[in-house]
């Protein structure tokens, strides 16, 4: 039997033992991909899998394959929830962490499981266990996800027999967050894992659609108590993930020159991190200078721009001292208006065509900002940012169908990221 046709065997058995892990199964398109390095991955509302390294992994262990994607997916990994500029494998293993913290994975599958080798924090969530990741950067160690030993030698665990030739297999998968031992002619067991975590997450980006449509499965689970097998642990978990929405602490991350802070201040509310409550934590008051340049050209509906202005208010609530709002249209309507509170009106100039050039220029002209956030539709000719510094650019668009139809272009620009208001239509 073919291994599509193994997986449709476990997604017809779940339609009547898991109807919450049916219903990501049928919101998901099945793609076989021989070129994967790894047994399997999710993204893009599509689950790809590779037959030639799953061809020779027993039913039961399949169905843990998969199942481990569909929470990934029911925790909207693939689609939410990561930082910007994130580095894949740090991702991935993060994922594989959070998801190995609260379910009991089989220990032919947990061994190989990415990260979980690391002394960690339990209890944590995905963004506190990728920040922790990114800020100890420990690399990865042993085979496997074995440690090392401190001998110089790698070792094996001691299966044998019928698990040990299934361990082969899996082994030979290389991959999945749930494999990824390199093959013996591999080379740098480190650097390999680092590529097949990479592409575990490669395929990963934020999709607020398949956010709204996955919290509607969990909805209905929740509803009718009918959560099939899955732990309380996990349940729990599942629930707090829906209650990630749209982050503006998140987009002023990007910001990363002053939002991680210069201004510290030592505390006795806060446990110090590596001493606890024997010596002071830290507290971080959040400073920041961004440009906010905001399109007032006469395509930008009124109620789009009463939208942008509220969600410029609201980053007031997240310790921002100093916005300057610079509009715009085909050019720069005035001089940037400095805010150092939230407004609730703003004389808006302009409405004739676009350009973003004029605020791209400006922006890349002064030095002093942090990053710029541009508010719009999309709808204008991308614009080019001529300096050589780095630059840290946001694009919140009016809404979905703004997204859909101009997120390709500003993406392909460098450093460039892009979301959207979901409640603007």
């Amino acid at each position: 039997m073919d291994v599509i046709d193994r997986i449709k065997k476990i997604g017809e058995r779940w339609f009547l033992t898991e109807p919450l892990l049916f219903a990501v199964y049928c919101s998901h398109e099945f793609y076989e991909n021989d070129s994967l390095d790894v047994a399997m991955r999710t993204g893009n509302r599509k689950v790809e899998f590779a037959p030639k390294l799953l061809k020779s992994v027993q039913n039961a262990t399949l169905a843990e394959f998969l199942k481990i994607e569909m929470f990934r997916i029911l925790l909207k990994h693939p689609y939410q929830r990561q930082p910007p500029f994130a580095s894949k494998p740090l991702l991935t293993r993060a994922s594989d962490i959070t998801i190995t913290d609260v379910y009991e994975i089989p220990p032919i599958l947990k061994k190989q499981t990415s990260g979980t080798e690391l002394n960690l924090p339990r209890g944590l969530c995905f963004e506190e266990y990728y920040n922790l990741l990114k800020e100890t950067a420990v690399p990865f160690s042993g085979i496997c996800g074995e440690p090392n030993n401190g001998d110089g030698k790698q070792h094996d665990g001691g299966d044998s027999g019928k698990q040990g030739e299934e361990c082969n297999a899996i082994s030979s998968a290389q991959g999945n967050s749930i494999s990824g031992e390199p093959s013996e002619n591999g080379g740098d067991s480190c650097g390999t894992q680092e590529k097949l975590d990479a592409q575990i997450s490669e395929l990963w980006e934020e999709d607020e659609e398949a956010c709204c449509d996955i919290n509607g499965f969990i909805e209905v689970a929740e509803a009718s108590n009918n959560w099939g097998s899955i732990s309380g642990k996990m349940q729990g978990i599942i629930k707090a993930s829906m209650k990630v929405d749209m982050d503006y602490r998140k987009m002023l991350s990007l910001f990363k020159t002053s939002v991680i802070s210069s201004k510290r201040r030592l505390t006795r509310m806060r446990p110090n991190r590596r001493f606890s409550f024997n010596a002071m934590g830290s507290r971080y008051e959040l400073s920041t200078n961004l440009l906010i340049a905001v399109d007032v050209s006469g395509s930008v509906t009124d109620k789009s721009l009463q939208n942008f202005f509220s969600v410029i208010n609201r980053l007031f609530k997240y310790g921002i001292e100093k916005l300057d709002v610079l509009q715009f249209d085909a050019k720069i309507q005035g001089e940037p208006e400095p805010l150092k509170k939230a407004r609730k009106s703003i004389k808006i100039r302009g409405r004739g065509g676009t350009s973003f050039q004029p605020a791209a220029d400006y922006y890349c002209a002064h030095p002093e900002y942090d990053g710029v956030i541009y508010f719009s539709d999309g709808y204008a000719a991308p614009p080019k940012f001529n300096t050589k510094r780095p630059i840290d650019v946001l694009w919140v668009l009016s809404g979905k169908r703004s997204y859909e139809e101009n997120s390709k272009w500003i993406k392909k620009l460098k450093r460039n990221r892009v979301t959207y208001i979901p409640t603007s239509g």
